[in-house]
């Protein structure tokens, strides 16, 4: 394995942090394989809607496509249907996009965009945390399916700059 990462694509700097990761796992030393896992779904969202990538600290949304309407974007690693999507406290968004990532490969399993009131919908709520969850279970079978829109936009991921 060289140590020279200036010349690899972004799918393969990713699949050398999910090894990195693995590990680090195994040892006990990180409890989740989701570390830059959101900053790539949003950049795969935003190849595949254009517009405008949101700065980390915009409330509510990640995305704001051409034709204004505000994406927020989850993403998840999960074998199965088991794992939870990260927590939503606001709701201030057109739709949510989730991408859900195979583990062994780091392809896109599936992706599913549900507008604001399906995820309200469709949430477990916490009182406790004032938060909606949803699980990819859930999620799976909800919405609109765009896996093949943003399969394309992930196999793109290196792109400076989106499709319009």
């Amino acid at each position: 394995m060289s140590d020279d990462l200036s010349a690899l694509s972004a799918r393969q700097l990713l699949e050398r942090i999910e090894e990195a990761l693995g590990e680090l796992l195994r040892r006990g030393i990180v409890r989740s394989r989701n570390a830059p896992l959101g900053d790539v779904a949003e950049r795969i969202v935003w190849l595949a809607r254009g517009g405008t990538l949101e700065p980390n600290s915009t409330k509510s949304h990640d995305v704001t496509t051409p034709t204004g309407d505000r994406i927020q974007v989850k993403a998840r690693i999960m074998a199965g249907n088991g794992g939870k999507f990260s927590q939503f406290r606001s709701f201030d968004f057109t739709s949510a996009i989730f991408l859900s990532f195979d583990p062994a490969t780091l392809d896109i399993a599936y992706a599913r965009e549900l507008t604001s009131e399906e995820v309200t919908g469709h949430g477990s709520k916490s009182g406790w945390t004032n938060a909606t969850t949803l699980t990819g279970g859930r999620v799976k079978g909800l919405g609109t399916d765009v896996t093949d829109e943003m399969r394309a936009a992930y196999a793109r991921l290196d792109e400076a700059e989106p499709h319009r």
